[in-house]
Parts: C-alpha cells; sequence; structure tokens
C-alpha cells in the first residue's frame, strides 16, 4: 500500500495529538488508520526522527557527515517550501476512507521502532497499547512534511515541548561570540 495522505492535529478534548493515515490499496481503494499521539510519545518521537534522518544523511552521504545537521535543516527547508509550493499543506484530508483495518476508533501508541536502510524510505512502526501495529513507510520529503505537521500541532497544543531541526537549536543555543578589539 502507498501512502495517500497523513493529518497530525491536536485534539484538544482528549489533551492528544491525532494521527490520521489514509494508504491507497492496489485496487484503488482508500484505507485508513487512525492513532493518538500523546506528549510523552511525541516527545521521544522527535528526537528519533531527528537520528533517523541525520543517519539518513550519513549514510547516503558520507562525505559530508560533518555537515549533516545542516544538511539535514536545509533539506528540511527544501521539503517543506516545495510542499507549500504544491499546495499539499493545503488540500483538506479525505475523509471518505473506504476501509478502516483497526476500526474507526484511534488506537492509543504506546511504543515505536525506526528503521534506516540507504535505498529505503524511513520507517517508523508504531506499536499500540493491546498489540496494534502501524507501520509507515516515509520518503525523505514525506517525512519532513510529517514533522511539520508534528511541529504545528505540537505549537496548537501547547505542551512545552519545543520540535526544532538540528543547526535551527543549536544557533539558538550557541552564544554569539564576543567581538573584542586587538
Amino acid at each position: 500500500m502507498d501512502l495517500h495522505q497523513l493529518q497530525v492535529t491536536y485534539q484538544t478534548n482528549e489533551d492528544r495529538v491525532l494521527l490520521r493515515v489514509s494508504f491507497r490499496a492496489e485496487d484503488g481503494t482508500l484505507e485508513e488508520i487512525r492513532a493518538w499521539l500523546t506528549r510523552r510519545i511525541v516527545k521521544s518521537l522527535w528526537p528519533g526522527i531527528l537520528r533517523s534522518l541525520d543517519s539518513l544523511v550519513k549514510m547516503t552521504q558520507p562525505q559530508a557527515a560533518h555537515a549533516s545537521s545542516e544538511i539535514l535543516s536545509m533539506e528540511y527547508q527544501a521539503s517543506v517550501t516545495e510542499i507549500k509550493a504544491s499546495g499539499n499543506f493545503d488540500i483538506p484530508f479525505e475523509a471518505a476512507a473506504d476501509r478502516y483495518p483497526m476500526g474507526e476508533a484511534p488506537i492509543l501508541i504506546s511504543s515505536f521502532k525506526f528503521q534506516v536502510d540507504t535505498q529505503e524510505p524511513v520507517r517508523i512502526a508504531f506499536s499500540g497499547a493491546e498489540d496494534e501495529k502501524l507501520e509507515i513507510g516515509f520518503t525523505q520529503k514525506a517525512m519532513h512534511g510529517f514533522c511539520k505537521l508534528l511541529q504545528e500541532a505540537v505549537r496548537n497544543a501547547e505542551w512545552d515541548l519545543t520540535l526544532q531541526m538540528p543547526s535551527f537549536a543549536q544557533q539558538e543555543a550557541m552564544p554569539s561570540p564576543r567581538r573584542l578589539l586587538n
């Protein structure tokens, strides 16, 4: 199945982030899976996303491994700009799924695991509290889009979490060098 759409929204009444993922099956039907992401899961998921993207940069561009943070930030900016330019962030989530393989109620995610291979999309295997499994393969652009959606949902949640790409976080954390006159 191919990833069709992602939606990541904060749900005030649940104090959780709702992840909706739709897949286009080989026969053309649209399948949707819904999952709850708690603050605890998001807080531990973000560093895992950054590590997996960083690992991917180091595996695919070993000669530039020393600049992986900067490359990651540039790829993020380029992907988000491309997604915005194509209008994909503005396309409403298709609510008319043909099937809900895990039911219409969202599963509560309790853990996740990353798989990073050079020639494959980054895979996140989410596990639910009752042994439900959801695995999503993200192309680089889709992962950066997911990051942007997750950042916006967390900002709306007001969870006091800051989800930043590495070089931006490093630049803000580093004090400006003092200039001295010799």
